[in-house]
């Protein structure tokens, strides 16, 4: 591709694109690329909602979006690639509510860290978004396969974000600096797990009870490392 000088320009790769940048400001072929892939993935998003994940067919969302099946394949190689992508777009819906409780965290350690796990699983309320997450929950257990792979990737944002709480609080004052910070951030992020899991599968559970549950957790688990 050149501009009007003749001099090359370089082409964005359509997964690096920027989330923050104006879809306006890309060519207009790569502007289409990117509104079909995201018509495709909210496709794949209903059939594993209301197929199930094992059973939903890469040719059923190329039936559905009226695509031929290798224009599915140019945008992702397989399910599992949905999947992670899926999971990125969730990960990524989710970032500006993490940012709202970092910007203003509860004065309790336990209530701020509590406050992001509910950021996390805010959505996860209707019965047909707690059948969609055990169909992503139970694929995602049987594709993360390497401590490298995308999924681990995903999870490493999060822990980003339970990690800068923690810091937050040391530098306050209100958690010892012994505090071993690898360990109460992988803690705390198997306390987000577990809750995650238990909202999906429980018709009762709610993203509020999940954030006083994990509160009296995670006061538990840093209790010894408060200062007072």
């Amino acid at each position: 591709m050149t501009n009007s000088n003749g001099a090359r320009r370089a082409r964005l790769p359509l997964r690096e694109v920027s989330v923050n940048q104006d879809i306006n400001s890309l060519p207009l072929r790569d502007r289409k690329r990117l509104q079909q892939r995201a018509a495709l993935l909210k496709i794949a998003l209903r059939l594993f909602r209301d197929q199930g994940f094992e059973n939903a067919r890469m040719e059923d969302i190329a039936r559905i979006a009226e695509v031929s099946v290798p224009t599915v394949y140019n945008y992702f190689a397989n399910k599992r690639e949905v999947l992670v992508e899926l999971l990125k777009q969730d990960r990524h819906d989710a970032q500006p509510l993490y940012d709202k409780v970092l910007a203003n965290p509860p004065q309790s350690p336990a209530e701020a860290l509590a406050s992001l796990i509910h950021a996390n699983v805010a959505i996860i309320r209707r019965p047909a978004d707690k059948r969609l997450w055990r169909e992503i929950l139970s694929a995602v257990a049987k594709s993360h396969d390497r401590e490298d792979d995308s999924f681990e990737a995903n999870h490493r944002v999060f822990m980003r974000y339970i990690d800068r709480l923690l810091r937050h609080f040391i530098e306050a004052g209100k958690l010892s600096p012994e505090l071993p910070l690898d360990i109460a951030a992988d803690v705390i992020f198997a306390i987000n797990s577990q809750n995650l899991r238990h909202l999906a599968s429980s018709e009762r559970s709610s993203p509020e009870k999940v954030r006083e549950l994990a509160r009296k957790q995670i006061g538990f688990v840093l209790d010894r490392w408060s200062v007072n």
